[in-house]
C-alpha cells in the first residue's frame, strides 16, 4: 500500500505520518519545487511533474489537503478514479459561506454576526472575508466609513463580518469511523502578516498567513471545544452521508465566548504546529499526518478500507 499526496500545504506531516506507519510514500511535486523535497526522506516515489491532476489516476491512497481543491477543482476530485482518504464530497463544504453557514447551523455551533452593507455604522471596526480556503489572502480589517472605497476594488465574493476583538483559535479534530471515537488533536493560532502592524506601523499589512503556532488551550475550555466537534461530525452525517471521516478543523474567534468563523473539511495547515493532545488517545506522539496513517492502517487490519475511502 501507498500514500500518495500533492507537494504544498500539510504533504510533510501527511508523509512523515504514513513512514513512522509503515506505510511506502508517493509525492507529485512541481519542477521548481522539487530539490526541496527530494533532500527529505519522506518520498519513496517523487513524481516531478506540471500536472497536478496526475494524481486523479492515483493507484494508491490519496491524502487530501487544502492545496488540492485550488489544483484540481472540486469536479476533478469528486470524478476521480483514485481512492481519496476521507469523505471527498466533504471536501467542497468549506469552500462557500453558503455551506459552511449550513454545516455550522445544523450542528447549533454559534458563529460570528455576518452584517449587511445598509448595517453598517462608519465608526465601527468589521472583518471583510472572502469566500474559500485562501490562507488569509485578501481579507482586511477596517472601520465603516472605509469600506465603500475598499470593497470597491474586490472581485471575489466576500462577507462583512463583525469583528472580534480577542483570541482566534484554530481546534483540529479527527473523527475515526473504525474506533467510532472524535479525537480532539490539537489548537492553534495563525502568524499573520498583519500582525506586523504592531511593530511597524507604517501602512496596513494584509493578513496572509505566514505560518502556525500551537496553542496549550486552558482546560476547562476543552469540554466545549469537544462537544462542538461531536455536534458537527452528527450534523455532517445527514448532510452529507457518510459524513466526517478523518480530519477536520474549526476556527473560532474567542472573547469570552467561541464564535466560529469557519472549518476545513480536510487536515488544516495549523495541524503542522506541534501539538500534544494525541497522547490523551495513543501512547506515543500523534500528529494528524500519522493519525490518518493509523487510520488507514487500522482499516486494512479489519479488512473496511472502504469504510475510510471514497
Amino acid at each position: 500500500m501507498i500514500i500518495s499526496t500533492i507537494a504544498s500545504h500539510s504533504s510533510l506531516q501527511i508523509l512523515l505520518g504514513a513512514k513512522d506507519e509503515g506505510f511506502r510514500t508517493r509525492l507529485y511535486v512541481r519542477p521548481e519545487r522539487r530539490a526541496f523535497y527530494a533532500s527529505t526522506r519522506l518520498a519513496d516515489e517523487l513524481i516531478v511533474t506540471e500536472d497536478m491532476g496526475a494524481i486523479l489516476e492515483d493507484d494508491g491512497i490519496v491524502i487530501p489537503h487544502g492545496s488540492f481543491v485550488a489544483y484540481l477543482g472540486l469536479e476533478g476530485i469528486e470524478k476521480a478514479k483514485a481512492r481519496f482518504f476521507g469523505n471527498k464530497r466533504f471536501l467542497k463544504w468549506e469552500t462557500t459561506f453558503e455551506l459552511q453557514d449550513r454545516a455550522l447551523d445544523a450542528a447549533g455551533i454559534p458563529r460570528v454576526e455576518v452584517i449587511e452593507p445598509e448595517e453598517v455604522r462608519q465608526d465601527r471596526l468589521y472583518f471583510v472575508r472572502i469566500e474559500g480556503p485562501r490562507g488569509g489572502s485578501g481579507h482586511f480589517l477596517a472601520k465603516g466609513g472605509e469600506l465603500e472605497e475598499r470593497l470597491g476594488n474586490i472581485e471575489a465574493k466576500f462577507r462583512i463580518e463583525e469583528f472580534i476583538p480577542g483570541v482566534y483559535l484554530y481546534v483540529h479534530f479527527f473523527y475515526s469511523p473504525i474506533l467510532e471515537r472524535l479525537e480532539l488533536l490539537g489548537v492553534d493560532e495563525r502568524v499573520l502578516i498583519a500582525d506586523g502592524n504592531a511593530r511597524w506601523p507604517v501602512k496596513p499589512l494584509p493578513y496572509t498567513i505566514a505560518g502556525n503556532v500551537g496553542v496549550a488551550l486552558r482546560e476547562s475550555l476543552l469540554p466545549r471545544l469537544y462537544d462542538y466537534g461531536l455536534a458537527f461530525v452528527e450534523a455532517m452525517k445527514k448532510l452529507e452521508p457518510p459524513g466526517v471521516i478523518g480530519p477536520f478543523a474549526l476556527h473560532f474567534a474567542y472573547d469570552g465566548n467561541f464564535k466560529a468563523i469557519g472549518f476545513a473539511s480536510r487536515i488544516d495547515g495549523g495541524s503542522n504546529a506541534l501539538h500534544w493532545y494525541g497522547r490523551l488517545y495513543w501512547d506515543e506522539p500523534m500528529s494528524v499526518g500519522r493519525r490518518i496513517a493509523r487510520e488507514i492502517r487500522l482499516a486494512l487490519g479489519e479488512e473496511r478500507l472502504e469504510e475510510v475511502v471514497t
